[in-house]
């Protein structure tokens, strides 16, 4: 019995004095790189990793490093979430190790253990796993994941599953690229994870993105990608500080709140794409930009540990004030519940925060389900409440023909070049805008929504703009429409009673609009069916003050604007 007790008692002491993640870090650092050539007590060097494992851990997590080329990268010696902006990553690892991580010939030598040889694969894929998933000290207490030793080692051990090729990268001042991973999945027990990671962008100016290139493992479920409002959004939907944004990396169920906080989906991949935006259009980023990543990933096969990646290449060009922004909308159905059998469930997007009505011109669209789907549909449902079929999910658009089949892990994504316009808003009580139809086939009793694979999803996504291809963003002038419309605003300037003319070449339903300068719509004139032919819309200005506003005429989905000046 004494010796019972003695052999619990030893394994007890052993679990306790299991290594943490950092603990293995340090242990790695403090054995094999504190040496005269690189970083030790005696040294002028400003790390010293001799030093006791608080000591260390201050002198490496987000402090400035001293190499100005690393500076001018934004990088920290080791930047929590963010392997590929660590210095100290670079300079243990290197190109030899992978190309993402080289360093160049102002920022010294590699920094090699005290037998001049490089760390293993093994220690400093462990480090990389560490410092992207949060770089923490302690994980006790925390939602974050701890880095995993064991399927790290199980990989190298056995690397039967290559890594994804690197995708090109764009050209300096062109373009950027980012990249998410790699994620290790096991073989045995959680196979299928869904993880979340901040990415921090720093442009040299104010910049539009017209094109994002994806790329990602075959096995990959789905790539979202959000743009948050400002870092304050940023902040507040992690629990960061201003020195550590976003750099949580988790996967469900611990995590399923893709879709909250302050921020709007950018861009979505179930397999490789280049998005490339319609010409005049643009996503508008900040000068420094904070993303949200997530990366939804499954290991198919049942023998070997699975890395996946995900890179996206960002190609952007200066602001101009003659590119139209393009916007994006995302429509859950988080409460979905569907028993036993097949339904076909109705879910629509009327937008119901709008004030009012509004167009909105749409460029792309597409549908998502988990395996009990079996059909995708997206109708536009006008005032009439009657519905115009415009996306059909078993469609194959790539060959034009009726794949009588829809594939809940690639499912089609639907193009217009010269934009679908489509009403948003209620009128009366008929809620206007897109309305999708999914339907099931349920094998088990029941499923409600769920982020893994295991429940259900109903989902549909948009992009789209608040004005027409080819109108200016200043003025909403469309050349090519405003052709036959004479359409103006007179007297202008006026300081008295004005009026709108234009001229309708055939019956159109128009609305009418007055704006100021901010934006704010001082005037309104119901949508109405008006014939061919001249038409006039007067207005008293007695309630204008005197400055720029904007006249909006809307006929049939496209807009017109004319500037004028009220007078004093």
């Amino acid at each position: 019995m004494k010796t019972l007790v003695s052999f619990l008692l030893l394994c007890s002491m052993f679990v306790a004095k299991a290594q943490t993640p950092f603990e293995r870090v340090y242990n790695t650092l403090n054995t094999k790189c504190q040496n005269g050539s690189c970083h030790s007590g005696t040294s002028s060097e400003a790390l010293k990793f001799d030093g006791d494992i608080n000591a260390v851990y201050a002198a490496l997590y987000n402090v400035a490093p001293q190499n100005t080329s690393s500076v001018s990268k934004h990088e920290m010696l080791v930047k929590p979430g963010h392997p590929y902006m660590s210095f100290l990553l670079r300079k243990i690892a290197g190109s030899s190790f992978d190309a993402d991580l080289a360093i160049d010939a102002t920022e010294g030598d590699l920094m090699l253990d005290v037998d001049g040889k490089q760390l293993s694969n093994k220690e400093i894929e462990f480090i990389r796993q560490w410092i992207m998933y949060s770089a923490l000290k302690s994980y006790s207490g925390t939602s974050v994941r701890a880095p995993n030793w064991q399927v790290v080692s199980d990989y190298y051990d056995n690397p039967a599953n290559a890594f994804l090729p690197k995708p090109q990268k764009p050209t300096a001042g062109e373009g950027m690229q980012f990249r998410m991973g790699p994620v290790f999945l096991p073989v045995t027990g959680e196979t299928e994870q869904e993880y979340m990671l901040q990415q921090e962008v720093n442009f040299p100016y104010l910049a539009e993105v017209n094109r994002i290139e994806g790329h990602m493992n075959a096995q990959s479920h789905h790539f979202l990608l959000f743009q948050f409002a400002d870092s304050a959004a940023a902040a507040q939907r992690c629990g960061c500080n201003e020195n550590n944004f976003g750099m949580e990396l988790v996967s469900l169920p611990a995590f399923n709140t893709s879709f909250d906080g302050d921020k709007n989906l950018t861009a979505s991949w179930q397999d490789d794409q280049d998005v490339r935006l319609p010409s005049g259009t643009a996503l508008f980023w900040d000068k420094k930009t904070y993303l949200d990543m997530n990366f939804h990933v499954k290991n198919y096969n049942a023998t070997s540990v699975l890395p996946c990646d995900f890179y996206f290449n960002v190609f952007y060009q200066a602001r101009s004030p003659h590119t139209i922004e393009m916007k994006s909308q995302l429509v859950n159905n988080a409460s979905l519940f569907i028993l036993q059998g097949t339904h076909t469930v109705p879910y629509d997007d009327g937008t119901d925060g709008l004030s009012r009505p509004e167009w909105r011109y749409i460029w792309m669209t597409a549908g998502h389900t988990h395996k009990y789907g079996t059909d995708f549909d997206l109708y536009v449902r006008d005032s009439t409440n009657q519905l115009t079929q415009v996306y059909e999910g078993q469609y194959d658009y790539l060959l034009d023909v009726d794949a009588g089949l829809w594939d809940p892990h690639h499912p089609p994504i639907e193009f217009w070049p010269n934009l679908l316009p489509v009403k948003f808003g209620k009128e009366g009580n008929t809620k206007m805008g897109l309305t999708s139809k999914a339907t099931y086939n349920v094998t088990q009793s029941f499923v409600t929504f769920s982020f893994q694979t295991t429940g259900e999803m109903q989902l549909f996504y948009y992009m789209y703009t608040s004005q027409p291809l080819g109108s200016d963003p200043e003025t909403g002038i469309n050349d090519k429409a405003s052709a036959n419309l004479n359409f103006d605003v007179m007297p202008n300037p006026m300081n008295d009673n004005g009026r709108l003319v234009y001229n309708l070449d055939k019956a159109a339903n128009v609305e009418a609009t007055v704006v100021d300068i901010t934006g704010k719509t001082v005037a309104t004139l119901s949508a109405e069916d008006e014939t061919q032919g001249t038409h006039e819309i007067s207005f008293a200005n007695e309630k204008l003050a005197a400055g720029i506003y904007f006249a909006n005429l809307n006929i049939d989905g496209v807009l017109h604007t004319r500037k004028f000046i009220v007078s004093e």
